[in-house]
């Protein structure tokens, strides 16, 4: 199985390296991020790094500290727009701005990776430690910013941009080839042949050394990763999306898409997609979800089968682990496209499909294969870290010269949770916590402080709420408590003392994550629904659980659970109101 990351890449660097020592693979992500919401015009371009040898569930934690802020790249280009540029020049000093930005942070990586450090780890034993780059994370454009590679080209491979619809990608670049052309460019003498003899050979031509020139064992264009986020959701699926628009009409396909019953775990766009603006990576993946359903009966085989594959390589480029058959089914997923892509040209739905997002595609498997799953390296992960690294220091600064002051409050913040780690481990090497046990760890259901439809007759939740039998299993619930044993088969027989109960519509638990890694379980927020049946929503919305109902739960299959009405559920949990 692939879980983690750059296995590969460690028996290959383990095997250059001296006795008793270790490679530290590194993993480097820059994004550039908006502090400022509607006004102003603040940004920030923070660098994060951490080790790819710390387990994945720890890695996207914050609060485990497992990666960090090595530093913020320049965003103020004023000075370089303020002379007579053009907008060339002025985009080839910006990037020869990043490049010796990254070179000044990242040139300790030199001397390290070369001779290497010597490390105490958790087992308290000293080794000499080689981190050596190994995965650059980022958005497409930054993609060909880090590794010198013509914007529209494929940042991994030589295909042209006029080919990136074939299926089969070109030679491999490399750091070697891609510092031979900016030397043979450089050979030309004047600054003018230098930026078209990079360009012919689609190298960017706007910088003379690049910041990875001198890191060991790096080879860049290999480092970069594919990027769930951008390439996947924020561009392959909002492409799909918008070829449906046009092939269905707008009108048609939000029809469609309001038809849709609300169900658990789906969301419910009321409105269609065309209303969504400034759509984010939680609605994509909402949107991913329901599209197919909504384009049968409209869309010709052809492209229902284009569609479908597609979906199938999202999904299953986001598998946790994966092994030589699920990446034979993304195989099979990319080829599926492949041999039905052309009924979006047939379609006049766009003039060719030589897209970078889409070419990207071709790299995920070699990818896998190398660093590992792809939540090992997704840019949504390192997006999250914009909160704690950077916004949250720009708004405790006075916004005026707010860098040095965000880099204080960060080092103060840093110094503050590492006392309270000192403290708790103190207090627990004291007083050893018990481990906890699987009961003391399941889901406790929440609900609302005041119910939102208080004191219904029995009668209308049983017709308006579909609970059909409500009054009869709820007597029979009531038995449980009597204290005289022989009486309970009888008390059914009898009315209740009371016809009215207050309802809640929902509730919610935070269930285990099928993914739990270490004894730290990852909890992933559920809602679930029981809407009324109304004018406006005359089937209501009911949805279904598995509930563990007895104590062989969880021991084999779905021995010990039960499909229940979500009706059940909450009022089995909620005291009654008489």
């Amino acid at each position: 199985m692939i879980t983690f990351l750059l296995y590969n890449f460690n028996n290959i660097s383990q095997s250059k390296l001296p006795k008793d020592a270790t490679c530290a693979p590194i993993i480097i992500a820059t994004d550039k991020t908006q502090l400022t919401q509607f006004v102003g015009g603040k940004s920030a371009y923070p660098v994060y790094l951490t080790l790819g040898n710390i387990p994945k569930g720890l890695r996207r934690k914050p609060s485990e500290r497992a990666c960090i802020l090595i530093g913020y790249l320049p965003v103020d280009t004023a000075i370089l727009k303020s002379s007579n540029l053009s907008q060339q020049k002025v985009g080839i000093r910006n990037q020869r701005l990043f490049h010796e930005a990254m070179h000044i942070i990242l040139e300790p990586l030199i001397k390290a990776g070369t001779e290497g450090v010597l490390m105490t780890g958790g087992d308290g034993a000293v080794r000499r430690v080689y981190p050596i780059l190994a995965c650059y994370v980022a958005d497409f454009p930054e993609q060909c910013l880090v590794s010198c590679s013509k914007y529209g080209t494929c940042p991994k491979c030589r295909t042209p941009a006029n080919d990136l619809q074939n299926p089969t990608p070109a030679t491999a670049r490399s750091s070697k080839w891609t510092l031979d052309v900016i030397k043979m460019a450089k050979a030309s003498g004047k600054s003018s042949k230098f930026y078209q003899s990079c360009m012919s050979e689609d190298v960017s031509g706007s910088v003379y050394v690049p910041f990875w020139k001198d890191l060991p064992l790096c080879n860049i264009h290999q480092s970069i990763t594919p990027d769930v986020l951008h390439q996947l959701y924020q561009g392959v699926l909002k492409y799909l999306i918008s070829w449906c628009q046009s092939l269905m009409t707008i009108e048609e396909l939000d029809a469609r898409v309001r038809s849709l019953p609300p169900a658990f775990g789906v969301r419910h766009f009321k409105n269609g997609f065309s209303v969504l603006s400034q759509i984010q990576g939680p609605e994509r993946k909402h949107m991913a979800k329901i599209l197919l359903g909504c384009l049968v009966g409209s869309v010709v085989s052809d492209g229902i089968k284009a569609i479908k594959a597609l979906l199938d390589f999202i999904y299953i480029a986001q598998y946790k682990t994966h092994n030589g058959t699920t990446l034979q089914y993304l195989q099979d997923a990319l080829d599926a496209f492949h041999a039905h892509k052309d009924f979006f040209i047939e379609t006049t739905l766009c003039p060719h499909l030589n897209i970078p997002k889409f070419h990207s595609l071709l790299h995920y498997i070699e990818s896998i294969k190398f660093f590992g799953t792809t939540d090992n390296y997704n840019t949504e992960a390192f997006e999250r870290f914009h909160i704690d690294f950077a916004k949250e220091g720009w708004r405790a600064s006075n916004h005026r010269d707010e860098f040095p002051q965000m880099i204080n409050w960060l080092s103060r913040q840093e110094k503050i949770s590492m006392f309270e780690s000192y403290m708790d481990n103190m207090l627990s090497s004291k007083n050893p916590p018990s481990k906890p046990t699987l009961l003391s760890q399941r889901p406790v259901p929440r609900v609302a402080k005041f119910p939102p439809f208080p004191s219904r007759h029995l009668t209308t939740i049983e017709t308006k709420f579909n609970a059909p039998h409500f009054s009869h299993k709820l007597k029979e619930y009531l038995n449980k408590f009597t204290l005289n044993p022989a009486s309970r088969s009888t008390l059914p027989n009898y009315p209740l003392p009371f016809q009215h109960v207050d309802v809640y519509s929902q509730f919610k638990f935070n269930a285990h994550s099928l993914w739990e890694e270490g004894d730290d379980p990852v909890y992933e927020p559920m809602t679930v629904k029981a809407l009324p049946i109304s004018t406006a929503n005359p089937h209501g919305r009911f949805d279904t659980i598995v509930a563990l109902w007895n104590d062989d739960a969880e021991s084999t299959g779905v021995v010990g659970m039960s499909i229940r009405h979500p009706f059940q559920f909450v009022f089995l949990h909620l005291r009654i109101y008489l």
